[in-house]
């Protein structure tokens, strides 16, 4: 299996002049904003979308189910673009993303929603390959420099994505169902473009002579049963816990033990079955440079959600409870993190010592999330300015990990290298999520009552009146302060400044366990290997039918060219 790659002096002169190349460079960079679009505006909407359609407690199902069926899929997706061509996984992801769209935007119940996030969250899994699709019809050097311009097309969406939901809700009839209507605009195009212009190479391209039953017989189904099934249960194990169910619950326990089981199963089979055509080769984990990359992208990542999840959530509680104002302040994230993506695109050629580069970078995210535990109610700028420079250096590593992966196998595996990367980075940050939902949970359990009750008897507040107090504070309801006896607005004063100094040392106890990830992205960056030597003109996949040139340049699928002329090579 696989197509011969090509050196760039190999391809005609107008190769990416060509009306192919540029409408696939486009629908790629749309299919991109709708990855954005279908979870980011979304999930910053729960909350209206609960008061319109709900209450339902099922509501955070729909970001739930987003990430989770991503998560899985996105390597599947990469996987079987390799075997069988790019083309109508790309157009079919971007029907699903349509399908899902329209479903939610004219949903009038909460499950519906759900329903419609699964067909956005499979269209995800596609949406994601958007990072290589177009990197392998490049040069290899020019590849940080595509990905960034892909990565400044979704600028908008992924720096101000919480913002803008805000401002539909606030300032639009229709409200929360723009962020879908948006979605619906750009699937549409994207897929009126890849049919009409992306034709990567194809099923004869890639196996020549090969019937596709031959293929179909190889292909490792049990490693995609263990692979899928383990997965989607340490996924959901790990969602629910401390949420849904209690860790302890059989609920939690069972499907975590037995996706784990699955997973370790999968290693096995994959080390020790004889297979033609392995899901996950294990030639690729041994690569040292491939597996320490990966590991500095996954914690990393981790790392990256301690400010996307807890950045938001300490505005509010420090700050503001104006949830436009909340909206500014997050875009420091996700400025920060899409500015860093732009500058490793363009840094990192010129600069060269990619592994340098790596290690600097993981530097920068230990050093700065950690620093935001200097952050509390009297120090907004410290959280502002950690939080831009911090993501910033998330961002630079999230692209160079990118760049960097699939440079460590053959041209015809740089879908399985990136999708299991991405599928990996769900994993860590599923599991980050986790970790700081339950010690900022648990943190504040010990923090409010000891901050609140002190504050409060020392203004003047009752003894007898703590637990009446300790209800209300933990209802945030202005109703049962007031009813607290004894209660005055000298306590309520005292008690609110409380409320923020015990929410600030939680979080503080949060950002510092972002110290432990970021050491161990720093540690798996020192293992890396340098790729400059492979950031070179070589080209991994060439499209079809760009009228560039009457060469041949490649066959597509039953040797039918797209645009009327028969292929051949």
């Amino acid at each position: 299996m696989g197509v011969e790659s090509v050196n760039l002096e190999q391809l005609p002169a107008a190769y990416y002049r060509s009306k192919n190349f540029i409408g696939s460079l486009i629908a790629v960079g749309l299919m991109a904003i709708s990855l954005y679009l279908g979870y980011v505006l979304p999930v910053n909407s729960l909350t209206a979308i609960d008061a319109e359609l709900g209450p339902d407690k099922s509501s955070s199902l729909i970001s739930t189910v987003f990430t989770l069926i991503s998560g899985v899929a996105v390597l599947l997706v990469g996987r079987f673009g390799d075997v069988f061509g790019r083309r109508y996984f790309l157009i079919g992801g971007q029907l699903l993303s349509l399908v899902g769209a329209l479903v939610c935007a004219t949903a009038q119940k909460i499950p519906t929603i759900i329903g419609g996030s699964v067909l956005c969250g499979l269209a995800a899994a596609v949406q994601l390959t958007f990072t290589f699709v177009i990197s392998e019809l490049v040069p290899n050097k020019a590849r940080p420099m595509v990905s960034s311009g892909l990565f400044l097309a979704t600028f908008p969406f992924a720096a101000f994505g919480g913002l803008i939901a805000q401002m539909f809700i606030a300032n639009t009839q229709a409200s929360w169902r723009w962020s879908y209507y948006l979605n619906i605009i750009t699937s549409g195009l994207s897929v009126i473009l890849l049919v009409l212009f992306y034709f990567p190479p194809g099923w004869d391209a890639k196996h020549k002579g090969e019937s596709r039953l031959d293929a179909l017989k190889k292909f490792d189904y049990i490693g995609l049963v263990l692979y899928a099934g383990g997965l989607i249960l340490l996924l959901l194990g790990l969602a629910w816990g401390g949420t849904s169910y209690a860790w302890s619950s059989a609920h939690v326990v069972s499907v975590l033990v037995i996706g784990l089981v699955c997973l370790i199963a999968l290693v096995l089979y994959e080390i020790f079955a004889p297979l033609e055509q392995p899901l996950l080769p294990m030639s690729l984990l041994r690569n040292r440079g491939y597996s320490a990359t990966v590991g500095s992208g996954i914690v990393g990542n981790m790392v990256y959600f301690s400010m996307s999840l807890l950045w938001p959530k300490a505005v509010g509680a420090l700050f503001t409870k104006d949830p436009i104002q909340i909206g500014w302040h997050a875009v420091s994230v996700g400025c920060g993190c899409v500015m860093g993506e732009i500058a490793c695109g363009l840094l990192m050629k010129p600069l060269g010592h990619s592994k340098y580069q790596l290690i600097g970078c993981t530097a920068a995210v230990m050093a700065f999330s950690g620093a935001l535990a200097a952050m509390d109610q009297d120090r907004e700028a410290y959280g502002l300015a950690f939080t831009a420079i911090g993501a910033f250096a998330v961002g630079y590593l999230e692209l160079i990990t990118i760049i960097m992966c699939p440079l460590f196998c053959k041209s015809e595996d740089i879908g399985l290298a990136s999708g299991f990367l991405g599928s990996a980075k769900s994993v860590g940050g599923t599991i980050a999520t986790a970790i700081y939902v339950a010690i900022l949970n648990n943190r504040l359990s010990i923090t409010i009552p000891a901050n609140v009750s002190a504050a409060a008897t020392k203004a003047g507040l009752p003894q007898s009146s703590l637990t009446d107090l300790l209800k209300a504070v933990s209802s945030s309801s202005d109703t049962a302060m007031n009813a607290v006896p004894g209660i005055n607005p000298h306590v309520t004063s005292a008690v609110m400044d409380a409320v923020r100094t015990a929410n600030s040392q939680s979080f503080r106890t949060v950002f510092l366990v972002t110290v432990a990830f970021g050491g161990m992205s720093l540690v798996a960056a020192l293992f890396s290997v340098d790729v400059d030597e492979r950031l070179n003109n070589e080209v991994a996949a060439k499209l079809c039918g760009t009228e560039a040139s009457t060469e041949k340049l490649c066959y597509e699928e039953d040797n039918m060219d797209f645009a009327g002329e028969k292929q051949g090579q």
